[in-house]
């Protein structure tokens, strides 16, 4: 017997599909509800779990599920697919997420709240306007390639030969100079609005406390510390730095079987690619500058690895690290201090 009723929620923008078991394990009910009956449902239920798939909307509904007490379980898509009976219909997916949910072992994730929302939604409008500018500069690169204009790497390399063209106009068919000035005006644009969407999200990770914590960490700046609260929240649904790390991905494979436990290298497509990606950039640049005399544990540390094992695996462990110590700092609110080398 459970010990609340089950609502998986299969979301949608207007239909949704709504599956509830019982207490008991029966079906009570499966079918599709507007917005407005979703919401008196979930107002006028009892204390229950509510399971929804990890996609758009889910953090949305999952907090305003929990206005009313209700515990929610976010579940990867991935996971939910294993538990899907017959067809694919939105009756089938609603009863897959509710059988996922009473899965014992099950990792399923809690839904952010605002803060780490604003943070996420502002990351990845910046990677969205970085690869804009990067894909429009290869574009007019080009373009100026096909008339046999070449560009340095860079910023400054394209406006010289953007401004040589200009300067220029025998250099490109005429009725290409005004498509070559839009262009090139669209780009500095985006350059702007790039870097004032930085100074936005800068500003609001240097109000947030937790945020301004984690920056005390080594190789973590603003970047990196809004992305780390956003993806580790509070710290709570992690029961240690090693599970949080895990879901990141900046733990090893193993392999085991009949006693024998094999390590190998950390994933490549799970985890949280984009944090991972800029705790590598982060440790990287902390481990190049690492002083000849080490004044911290962890620096010491660090040169040993570093020794032994090469910049690259010693970048991954310091990640690792930082993602156990982040945890910490999140979870039980504390601030991080570095430990001094005694030397006699």
């Amino acid at each position: 017997m459970l010990q609340s009723n089950i609502f998986g929620i299969d979301l949608a923008k207007t239909v949704f599909q709504v599956c509830q078991i019982s207490q008991h394990g029966e079906l009570v009910m499966n079918k599709a509800v507007n917005r407005q009956k979703l919401k008196e449902l979930l107002a006028n239920a009892k204390q229950s779990i509510v399971a929804i798939e990890g996609c758009g909307s889910s953090n949305y509904w999952g907090r305003y599920a929990e206005q009313f007490g209700h515990e929610v379980r976010i579940i990867s898509p991935k996971k939910v697919k294993g538990f899907l009976q017959g067809q694919k219909t939105d009756a089938n997916d609603a009863l897959a997420i509710a059988n996922a949910a009473l899965q014992i072992g099950l990792k399923y994730s809690k839904p952010k709240n605002k803060e780490q929302q604003s943070l996420q939604s502002l990351e990845t409008s910046r990677v969205f306007l970085s690869r804009n500018i990067t894909s429009l500069g290869n574009h007019i690169r080009a373009m100026l390639y096909e008339y046999g204009i070449t560009s340095a790497r860079g910023v400054l390399g394209l406006k010289k030969a953007v401004q040589n063209t200009i300067d220029e106009p025998s250099l490109i068919p005429t009725c290409l100079i005004s498509t070559l000035h839009q262009l090139w005006e669209q780009y500095l644009e985006l350059k702007i609005e790039f870097s004032q969407l930085e100074k936005t999200k800068n500003a609001l990770v240097r109000q947030l406390n937790p945020c301004k914590n984690l920056m005390d960490l080594e190789g973590v700046a603003e970047i990196c510390s809004g992305m780390l609260y956003s993806t580790i929240g509070d710290g709570k649904q992690f029961k240690s730095g090693r599970q949080a790390a895990a879901f990141v991905g900046v733990t090893p494979k193993q392999h085991s079987s009949g006693g024998k436990t094999k390590m190998t290298g950390i994933i490549k497509n799970g985890g949280v690619k984009e944090l991972r990606c800029a705790l590598y950039q982060g440790a990287l640049s902390y481990i190049s500058r690492l002083p000849d005399e080490p004044r911290t544990l962890k620096q010491a540390w660090l040169i040993q690895l570093r020794e032994r094992l090469g910049i690259k695996r010693t970048c991954i462990a310091l990640a690792n690290k930082t993602v156990r110590t982040a945890w910490a700092i999140l979870r039980y609110e504390t601030k991080y201090q570095q430990q001094l080398l005694v030397t006699e």
